[in-house]
């Protein structure tokens, strides 16, 4: 059986599309990086990579990295942008739910960008978060990007007024690229949830991580999120 993300992929690169999101990696993460200062060769991990905007982008900085995706249509993108812009990473077709052959305590940095949100069962965020702790090395930091649960009035703008979210299964349109001009395609709704900064960081305490950072913002891929920056006891 094809995952629904897999099916998704597919079916932008049936529309014509080279890359389903912007290859431009996620400003928050950007952001966050340059404050940190990591040394080179520090060893990081992508949960959710998709295409591999930001873990390229995170190679092209001397980071040692590792990134996972349930999508293989998207990991073989990803390997092919990798080559082109002569970065090394390690791109892995996985669940992150269940990683398959990675050690304990391997990485200094994990990175979750809009894949948590992505399991509306708490049972599959607890496997996550449990992976996310193992192969972390201990005070090892884990950055997340995840949807907010929005206000009515956040929902209005964001989506206009009287929107209602729409149903699992539902096709809804989205706008990619084909030749450098815009061209809608229809893609099927895929379970999904958004946080609260309670829920989140309980979530993350309850795993073993200190939260020390929680911002709400905008972002460019996933609109209003919480940008969470926790550490590993």
């Amino acid at each position: 059986m094809v995952h629904p993300y897999e099916d998704r992929y597919r079916r932008v690169y049936a529309a014509g599309a080279r890359f389903w999101e912007a290859p431009i990696p996620t400003e928050e993460l950007v952001d966050f990086v340059e404050k940190q200062n990591f040394p080179e060769g520090t060893k990081v991990i992508e949960f959710g990579c998709g295409e591999g905007r930001d873990s390229i982008f995170l190679a092209r900085l001397g980071f040692k990295v590792m990134a996972v995706d349930i999508a293989p249509s998207a990991i073989r993108r990803a390997r092919e942008w990798a080559v082109e812009e002569g970065v090394k990473v390690d791109f892995r077709v996985d669940d992150v739910t269940a990683l398959k052959g990675i050690p304990s305590e391997s990485f200094d940095l994990a990175v979750n960008i809009g894949c948590l949100q992505m399991f509306p069962e708490w049972e599959d965020r607890r496997r996550h978060y449990s992976e996310a702790s193992r192969i972390l090395k201990p005070k090892g930091l884990y950055f997340l990007c995840n949807v907010a649960v929005l206000t009515q009035e956040e929902a209005d703008e964001e989506f206009g007024s009287g929107w209602l979210p729409p149903k699992v299964g539902d096709f809804t349109p989205r706008k990619i690229l084909v030749d450098g001009a815009e061209k809608q395609v229809m893609l099927p709704i895929i379970a999904a949830r958004g946080f609260t900064k309670e829920g989140i960081t309980k979530e993350l305490s309850e795993a073993g991580f200190i939260v020390i950072e929680a911002q709400r913002k905008k972002t460019r891929p996933h609109g209003i999120c919480w940008i969470v920056v926790a550490q590993r006891i």
